[in-house]
């Protein structure tokens, strides 16, 4: 519940009469009345805009302004409807319909039965009402949310007579920690320690206020206005005793609502005539430190004015800084008319700020992740835009851009990524007695430690805003404003020049307390509404959030919030690995939404104008330009901060040696020299540093399931230029570990086409290969990559093996062109062909000729849906490859082979991973699955075109009305089937296993280097394409895991955080390298 003092303050009821009557002798129109005059002013803001979801925080303060008014016979808030069970929709609609207000203590409230008495009977009465609620607090997995503190404090103020004093303003509802709070109301079942500790004495200060008998305090503005006239009559004696900060109305009414009982000592002073306690109250007074700061923001000024009026407040890079690096006259004038800022080096990441606005596209997804009223969770793989997209929001929205962890670009301030809570007492077990009381030590060192570094924004983000209200406020000053703040030095003045002011700003903070910091906070927030107007609102970015927990993340947001006025505030969180786990019960779980929407180089057309502005005309034009066009295009797609990095090394190499840099680029980046390119550049003259850091590989991976998925995605890239179809399961994993990203804004569509990170996995599967010469003794490139997952859980797939069977065969049948050498035949069913020559043909193209594979191209489609069978047997454009794994949760593996006389043979292949022999049971079975009836079968899926598309694999495609024959073959590996198991084969059907002995003999003499190549080709050729997950999620709520999917790292029960570890007993420790 909201404060009922705060609620009505913020209601807007400052206009209101002290001489009003009293609540209690109020009738029921007259009391709705003044609810409704008090609401009023939040009703056309936002409650009528048809886009605004009204959210819990606003029922609880409709409901503190009801109980505020409410009559004795009205009674208090039942029981039984807890504020976060109440259908926020519904509400807004039930208030929008019946402005009066008796319907919500018809539902809302029970009558009275507690009154008067004394705190043991007081005590006793409120127990009978919380026991209602003890049994839910004791169970182990409940996290009582605040909802429970705010019932809890409403019983104990509803009952409470004045001697009991009133609720402390020091205390904030957000600030008590609800687990501690439950703890000891379990314990002590008697509520006096509540008032010791949340509650102050009001005898000695309101003793002739309540004696008056006038239950109101003089109106705020009343109250705010004499203030002000006290602190500025102050300046007229030496020394002036006030903080110059509360001059003005709005900051002494800011500060009167943050404390309701300099209200009521105004109320006292105006009575007796005797301001003495006011002129001392300490939030008032001027204090050494308080000096300390308005002395520097005052050295600050003249030097921000500057830097608002610098045209360009980076300067412009250019190579002729660095004396080493020879550049032609002509490159060096075309870098200059870049104009890429000077940060040390050419800074591509904030080159053309704002240009997004330029772009309709560009412009929603901007538009898209900054949304009001919301905590926007922005989540995709490392390099992907997120920090660019940030700042583009903030060149069209004022905002404070914090970042928890400065990357290589150093932009940025260091005062939050500066904080040091790693030195934390770590938490004891929940059921020690110190528990409690370490978790509240460090809950209170966090909110320190961010309300300082939010003052020291809000003091130069307030000084900043009154010198451009002396030039004229235009939307320019907001894109300077975030400039600012990403390079927060100032020149001119030795002291600030190299310095980060907003990091000094908060060491001179130091020495205010947490009471200070939090009055001067909430009175610069009035001054910048003054300056702003009725439409102000801040965006808070919080970038590089990704930790090891989401403690710190929860905290941050948990403390600055709180500091903020919520209808004036939004967050945007960008990081890589979010654990959305833990946001599903934290208090802004209502305002939470979840976006992937970073874009990325996708498009070959985009790509090539975004990387062509920074070359010359004439090297784009010439021969050389346009193969490094293609070049960046095949090994620089996907993420942006491939290109980036690429382009930001040329830059500094002056356009010297463009491939030359590129392919080191390469080589650095995913430990592989490529040799798709070689000419007659010169060597460099001066070593460029173009190493973005390695990509993980799949040692560095822990989580099992992510591991196999990589290998299954190596073997896919070994036959196939076509993205992977969906996993099984839960493939989010791949973003979190660098190798995938994704490709929609909902998190549900995950591209995998990327060059650097899947060439620097496929090297792992053959690295003893790579690294020694083979020999008889040397595990083939199929044998060592299934050795790299032999310590996991996840067996490495069949889809993994029928991608490396399709890459095989098309090897095979150009050297045992006999069947009978790469397949073992029933030997109760040979067929007369066995020992014939065959060769691999696919389809030209719609109603064409088989046709030989002639080696070129893709060899395998590998389909997700049955309609993308039906298109491969139809050999529709994009399915013509000799191969098709079907779309099954068993694939098969489907080609045509042809005879001499040009019958054909459509072979079916089942491969199974298996240690050991099948045995007659299994074989069986899986051989009944490639039987007509089962074959292709998923569950779900259309009959009709099920009929129609077996029909076609069974007819097969023998051409002029040769008849054609159907073979279906049992592979496994690497335990070899034995086909003759079976006592007989299935009845009109041939069927074969692979043999396993050519399969050994043929794989072992090809050279790794020949199959690294051959991944090599098919990634760098795959133009575009994505995944989509197999569960769909909306973007303002998390992606749901797969319940059937196998169980991942981050949601073992040994690492999903405790309940009460989350709140704050962690280690510190963001860690971020230069990729991932």
């Amino acid at each position: 519940m909201v404060d009922a003092t705060h609620a009505e303050t913020d209601g807007g009821s400052s206009d209101r009469s002290v001489d009003e009557t009293p609540v209690e002798k109020a009738g029921l129109h007259t009391r709705d009345a003044k609810i409704s005059a008090s609401f009023d002013q939040y009703l056309p803001k936002a409650w009528r805009n048809d886009d605004f979801r009204p959210i819990n925080a606003l029922i609880d303060y409709i409901l503190a302004l009801v109980e505020k008014h409410q009559q004795p016979s009205d009674g208090f808030r039942n029981r039984e409807i807890p504020t976060g069970s109440i259908d926020a929709t519904r509400f807004l609609a039930v208030l929008r319909e019946n402005q009066q207000y008796q319907w919500i203590f018809d539902q809302f409230w029970i009558p009275p039965t507690f009154r008067g008495g004394d705190a043991t009977q007081r005590d006793e009465k409120i127990t009978n009402v919380l026991s209602m609620y003890m049994p839910i607090w004791t169970q182990d997995d409940f996290v009582p949310t605040k909802t429970f503190v705010h019932l809890v404090l409403a019983l104990l103020e509803q009952c409470q007579r004045h001697v009991d004093g009133l609720r402390n303003t020091r205390m904030s509802l957000d600030a008590v920690d609800a687990r501690r709070f439950r703890r000891n109301l379990i314990e002590r079942r008697g509520f006096q320690w509540v008032f010791d500790e949340y509650w102050v004495p009001l005898h000695d200060i309101y003793g002739p206020y309540f004696k008056s008998g006038n239950p109101d305090p003089v109106g705020v503005h009343d109250a705010a206005a004499t203030l002000a006239e006290i602190v500025t009559a102050g300046s007229m004696q030496t020394p002036d005793p006030f903080d110059t900060l509360f001059r003005d109305e709005g900051a002494c009414a800011a500060l009167i609502d943050r404390r309701p009982d300099l209200q009521a000592l105004l109320k006292v002073a105006n009575d007796t005539k005797d301001y003495s306690a006011v002129n001392a109250y300490p939030a008032i007074q001027r204090t050494e430190n308080k000096d300390k700061l308005q002395r520097r923001l005052q050295e600050i000024r003249p030097l921000l004015a500057a830097f608002i009026e610098e045209r360009e407040p980076f300067g412009s890079w250019t190579p002729a800084q660095d004396p080493t690096v020879k550049c032609h006259p002509d490159v060096l004038s075309h870098i200059q008319s870049l104009r890429i800022p000077d940060i040390g080096q050419p800074a591509v990441l904030i080159d053309r700020l704002g240009r997004f606005s330029e772009e309709e596209r560009l412009e929603k997804r901007v538009e898209g992740i900054f949304t009001k009223g919301a905590k926007t969770f922005l989540v995709n793989t490392s390099g992907t835009g997120k920090t660019r997209l940030s700042f583009e929001g903030l060149c069209r929205h004022w905002g404070m851009y914090f970042t928890l962890a400065r990357d290589t670009n150093a932009l940025g301030s260091r005062d939050t990524s500066n904080i040091q809570l790693s030195g934390l007492p770590p938490l004891p077990p929940s059921h020690s007695l110190d528990y409690w009381k370490i978790l509240d030590e460090n809950i209170r060192a966090v909110d320190q430690e961010f309300s300082t570094v939010l003052l020291g924004r809000l003091l130069i983000f307030h000084l900043y805003s009154e010198i451009i209200q002396s030039f004229g406020i235009v939307e320019e000053h907001k894109k300077r404003w975030l400039l600012f703040q990403l390079r927060p030095s100032l020149t001119g003045d030795p002291k600030y020049s190299s310095s980060d002011v907003f990091s000094e700003i908060c060491l001179n903070g130091d020495g205010l307390t947490q009471e200070e910091i939090d009055d001067w906070i909430a009175v610069l927030f009035a001054k910048l509404r003054k300056i702003y107007g009725s439409e102000f609102h801040l965006f808070y970015v919080l970038d590089e959030a990704q930790n090891e927990t989401y403690s710190l993340l929860e905290e941050a947001i948990r403390a600055l919030g709180a500091k903020s006025p919520s209808d004036e505030l939004s967050f945007v969180v960008a990081g890589t690995d979010i654990p959305t786990f833990g946001f599903t019960n934290a208090p802004f779980a209502a305002s939470l939404r979840w976006s992937s929407d970073t874009g990325g180089f996708d498009d070959e057309a985009e790509h090539r104008r975004y990387v062509s502005r920074f070359l010359t005309p004439l090297y784009v034009a010439s021969p050389a330009g346009q193969m490094f066009l293609n070049r960046m295009w095949a090994w620089g797609r996907g993420r942006h901060r491939v290109t980036d990095a690429i382009l930001k090394a040329l830059l500094r190499d002056g356009f010297q040696t463009p491939h030359r840099l590129l392919t080191d680029f390469i080589e650095r980046t995913a430990t592989y020299r490529p040799t798709d390119y070689s000419d007659d550049e010169e060597p460099f003259r001066n070593p460029i540093d173009v190493n973005l850091g390695k990509f993980p590989d799949i040692t560095d991976i822990e989580t099992d399931l992510v591991r196999s998925q990589i290998q299954e995605i190596a073997f896919h890239y070994l036959a196939s230029s076509q993205t992977p179809p969906p996993f099984p399961g839960d493939p989010t994993e791949l973003v979190n570990a660098g190798i995938g990203r994704f490709a929609d804004k909902n998190m549900t569509e995950i591209a995998m086409n990327e060059p650097l990170p899947m060439i620097q996995n496929a090297q792992v599967f053959c690295r003893r290969q790579l690294e020694n010469s083979v020999s008889a003794s040397t595990p083939s490139w199929l044998e060592n990559s299934y050795a790299v997952l032999t310590k996991t859980q996840y067996d490495a797939t069949p889809r993994s093996l029928a991608a490396f069977l399709a890459f095989y065969l098309a090897r095979a049948f150009e050297e045992e062109s006999k069947l009978s050498r790469i397949f073992s035949f029933h030997r109760d069913k040979v067929p007369t062909w066995a020992d014939q020559k065959v060769e691999l043909v696919g389809l030209v193209k719609a109603g064409g000729r088989l046709a030989p594979y002639d080696g070129s191209g893709s060899l395998l489609t590998s389909a997700s849906t049955l309609n993308e069978v039906d298109s491969w047997l139809n050999g529709l454009e994009g399915a013509h490859t000799p191969f098709c794994l079907t779309h099954t949760s068993d694939p098969d593996l489907l080609f045509t082979l042809r005879l001499p006389d040009g019958t054909s043979i459509r072979v079916i292949v089942r491969a199974v991973v298996t240690d050991t022999i099948l045995k007659r049971a299994s074989l069986r079975k899986i051989a009944g699955q490639l039987e007509d009836d089962r074959l292709l079968r998923n569950e779900g899926e259309d009959s009709a075109l099920h009929s129609n598309v077996v029909a076609k694999v069974l007819e097969g495609t023998g051409e002029n009305n040769r008849p054609s024959h159907v073979l279906r073959v049992v592979a496994s590996f690497p335990s070899q089937t034995h086909i003759n198991t079976l006592n007989s084969p299935p009845k009109g059907s041939f069927i074969a296993n692979l043999n396993t002995g050519t399969f050994k003999k043929l794989t072992s003499k090809i050279p790794a280097s020949d199959i690294l190549e051959q991944i090599v080709k098919n990634v760098t050729a795959h133009t575009s394409g994505t995944r989509k997950r197999p569960a769909e999620s909306s973007v303002s709520e998390p992606p749901p895991r797969s319940p059937k999917s196998p169980r991942l790292d981050s949601e073992h029960p040994k690492s999903r955080p405790d309940p009460g570890q989350a709140a704050l007993g962690f280690k510190l420790e963001i860690a971020a390298s230069a990729l991932v």
